[in-house]
C-alpha cells in the first residue's frame, strides 16, 4: 500500500454498523414525512365547505353587496361563513356571519349585504364552515 493509498483509508474508513443505523433511520423519517404530506394534502384537498366572491358592488358608502357561492359536500348541511368589508385603507370596516340553509344543490349562490361604517373598497371570506 502506498503512503497515498494509507492516507486515504485513514481519512476514510470503513462504515460501520452505527453508520447503518443512522442511514436506514434518515431514510425512514424521510419517507415517513413524504407519506405525512401526500395525506395532508389527500385530507386538505377536498373540504366540506368551500366559497368564493364571485362579484361585489358598492351602492353607497354604507352598505355592501356581494353574490357569494358556496359549495358543499352535503347540500343538507348550514353553513356558515365569515365576511369582512375593507376600507381603502385597508381597515375593516364591516363584520358579518352569514348563514346559508341547506338545500338541494351542491352549489348555492347567495346575494349579501353588509353595513358599513364607511365606504368599502373590497370584501373577503374569512372562512366558512359546517354549522353545528
Amino acid at each position: 500500500m502506498t503512503s497515498e493509498e494509507a492516507r486515504i483509508k485513514a481519512r476514510y474508513p470503513k462504515a460501520g454498523p452505527a453508520d447503518y443505523i443512522l442511514g436506514g433511520g434518515a431514510a425512514v423519517a424521510v419517507l415517513a414525512a413524504i407519506v405525512l404530506v401526500a395525506l395532508t394534502g389527500v385530507r386538505n384537498s377536498n373540504p366540506d365547505v368551500v366559497a368564493m366572491i364571485r362579484g361585489f358592488e358598492v351602492p353607497s358608502a354604507t352598505e355592501i353587496t356581494a353574490e357569494v357561492v358556496v359549495q358543499r359536500k352535503d347540500p343538507s348541511d348550514p353553513v356558515e361563513c365569515r365576511m369582512y368589508a375593507q376600507a381603502e385603507s385597508y381597515e375593516t370596516v364591516a363584520e358579518r356571519v352569514v348563514e346559508i340553509p341547506p338545500g338541494a344543490d351542491k352549489l348555492t349562490s347567495i346575494d349579501v349585504t353588509l353595513k358599513t361604517t364607511k365606504e368599502a373598497t373590497a370584501i373577503r371570506i374569512e372562512g366558512c364552515r359546517v354549522a353545528d
